[in-house]
């Protein structure tokens, strides 16, 4: 009974639905259906722009990041350098603690080149996103 009850329910919702597309006035249900593709094709040029943001922000970390591996290079040579010619004029306190500031210097190279590979990596991934982004809301805007 209950399982005759369920049928004849969705029968009558079907009906009363096709009945309701049958009396619906074109013109409403075309102006409704342009406010939808507008408001899907702001929230797809919404969502590009986050991706086009994040890539650029990704673009300035790596930047940032090489930037920063110059730097800790040019201070790890300089280190040796200092540490190669207090060495030579016999203070070896001196040339202890280059050695050790050049050691550091090396080990922060280290993590620098880790992140950066990382960070590339990352960029080319944000890169494929931004584009397919693009290229969607371009599609979607024909």
């Amino acid at each position: 009974m209950i399982d005759y009850l369920r049928k004849r329910w969705k029968y009558l919702v079907a009906k009363l639905t096709g009945r309701f597309e049958e009396t619906a006035d074109p013109k409403v249900q075309l102006e409704q259906a342009i406010a939808e593709a507008k408001d899907q094709h702001r929230r797809l040029k919404d969502q590009a722009a986050n991706v086009i943001a994040n890539q650029k922000q990704t673009e300035l970390r790596l930047n940032r990041a090489i930037e920063e591996l110059e730097k800790v290079n040019g201070n790890a040579r300089q280190a040796v350098l200092m540490a190669e010619e207090a060495a030579a004029a016999g203070n070896a306190d001196k040339a202890t603690s280059y050695t050790t500031a050049a050691e550091s210097f090396a080990n922060r190279l280290i993590t620098l080149d880790g992140e950066i590979e990382s960070l590339k990596s990352l960029h080319f991934q944000a890169t494929e996103a931004a584009d397919q982004a693009k290229a969607a809301v371009t599609q979607n805007s024909t």
